[in-house]
């Protein structure tokens, strides 16, 4: 499973990037925007035509998930644990109506709970490309072979590290810095597509 997450803040030429990158084969598109309001973030959905909004997966806002008939939500860690007990109901809510669900964690220890998801990010797998200070771990700490999960490999991921993810038992990578600190993020994310799929495929 090869994602993409979108830059954080709106940038230049990003919904023409978007399009040529889901055209060109993604199939999965994390919308990770933290400080965009809700219409904010609903005017720029309506940018983009349904067969591109179908990839999209939402980090907040998750209501517009339904308003667009996204492919799913993703939650994050802090909104995850203040879900408390109520968080199986909230993820079953929206699997029912066939969304994906996926949530992200720092701990391999912690996967071991999240059976409920479809899937989910480990991280920082290696150090960040888009995150000063945020260092990877060690080769052996992440190793998933032995969970039945299936994990997302994030941080640092670039067209180099998919074999490696490959061998630590990842079942895929997402890809931010690799993809938006480039000159042509086009170009970048068909090298990291090109590379996953001679690997995993």
């Amino acid at each position: 499973m090869l994602i993409v997450i979108s830059a954080e803040k709106f940038i230049e030429n990003e919904e023409s990037h978007l399009k040529s990158i889901l055209a060109d084969g993604l199939e999965t598109l994390h919308i990770r925007k933290p400080e965009v309001s809700f219409e904010e973030l609903k005017h720029w959905l309506q940018q983009f035509e349904p067969e591109y909004r179908s990839k999209m997966v939402l980090h907040q806002h998750h209501e517009l998930a339904r308003e667009f008939s996204l492919k799913g939500i993703h939650l994050k860690e802090n909104f995850r644990i203040n879900l408390n007990e109520d968080l199986e109901e909230y993820v079953k809510s929206f699997q029912q109506e066939r969304f994906t669900v996926s949530t992200s964690y720092h701990q391999k220890e912690s996967l071991l709970a999240s059976s409920i998801f479809d899937y989910c990010f480990l991280s920082p797998v290696f150090s960040s490309i888009s995150k000063a200070d945020y260092t990877g771990k060690l080769f052996r700490v992440f190793q998933v072979m032995d969970i039945q999960q299936k994990v997302i490999a994030l941080g640092g991921i670039n067209s180099e590290k998919i074999p490696l993810i490959r061998k630590m038992g990842f079942s895929g990578g997402a890809v931010l810095g690799a993809v938006w600190k480039q000159d042509n993020p086009v170009d970048s994310f068909n090298k990291i597509q090109q590379q996953y799929e001679s690997v995993f495929r």
